[in-house]
């Protein structure tokens, strides 16, 4: 026969138990969330969810590029001759042409202390290096600086041997940051000339510039030249007389 009476419920449980137990089951799903991070974070890892940013990201010719201070669109790369300084001869110079924006309220050089301390070339050597000479073009004229929010047609340029002959160049671009020295507390735009972390990365195809290839000649015309009459040995060549002019 089966009984069909009430079933007593449990013993209590002491006083003294219940605030553990609540405590065990208070950490049950914190646990059990860091588990799930715990498993899920080398997941996302080896499939790029949290892959790293890169320190120097590759980046094309013709975009705007915000290096903080600057913005730079990097159009091309060229061999060019450039006059030497106290009227020397041309030179050859590895020429990247690019367009800056000056976005602070200074006006700033595009030589040492602005534009190039955070323009780089890399070298076969893997080194780094600023460029030796930039010149720029604004509103027609030729100018040295950027004045704020004045498009500048800029070009950076790097000497040459006279057998380098390079077909692609890569250029780095660093960042400028609104900041304070370590001995002083004057904020000002700075650029980390030492670091290896870029804004971009951009390998450009070399091109060669016209004006080291030969011009063409110019032609006078498309028909058969004449040629000259040959007169034969020791006779001297007959000489056609002077126009004359009748008198009226």
């Amino acid at each position: 026969m089966y009984s069909y009476a009430p079933v007593p419920p449990p013993p209590a449980e002491p006083a003294g138990d219940q605030p553990q137990r609540a405590s065990a089951r208070r950490w049950v799903v914190p646990l059990c969330v860091l588990g799930a991070v715990a498993v899920l974070v080398p997941v996302l890892w080896a499939t790029g969810g949290l892959a790293e940013t890169p320190k120097q990201p590759s980046q094309p010719a013709g975009k705007a590029l915000d290096l903080g201070l600057f913005t730079v669109t990097v159009r091309d790369a060229r061999v060019g001759l450039v006059d030497g300084g106290f009227g020397g001869k041309k030179e050859r110079f590895l020429i990247v042409r690019m367009r800056v924006v000056n976005k602070g309220k200074e006006t700033k050089s595009l030589n040492t202390g602005g534009l190039a301390d955070g323009v780089a070339a890399l070298t076969k050597d893997g080194k780094w290096v600023k460029p030796e000479q930039v010149e720029g073009v604004a509103g027609g004229a030729e100018t040295i600086v950027a004045q704020p929010e004045l498009p500048v047609e800029v070009s950076a340029m790097w000497k040459l041997g006279p057998a380098d002959a390079p077909r692609k160049l890569t250029v780095g671009l660093r960042k400028w940051t609104y900041d304070h020295g370590f001995t002083d507390s004057t904020f000002t735009w700075r650029v980390d000339r030492e670091s290896d972390t870029l804004v971009g990365r951009l390998t450009l195809p070399v091109a060669e510039s016209s004006a080291s290839s030969p011009e063409p000649q110019p032609s006078f015309g498309t028909g058969p030249q004449p040629q000259a009459s040959r007169t034969p040995a020791g006779r001297p060549a007959r000489r056609s007389p002077w126009p004359t002019v009748s008198p009226r």
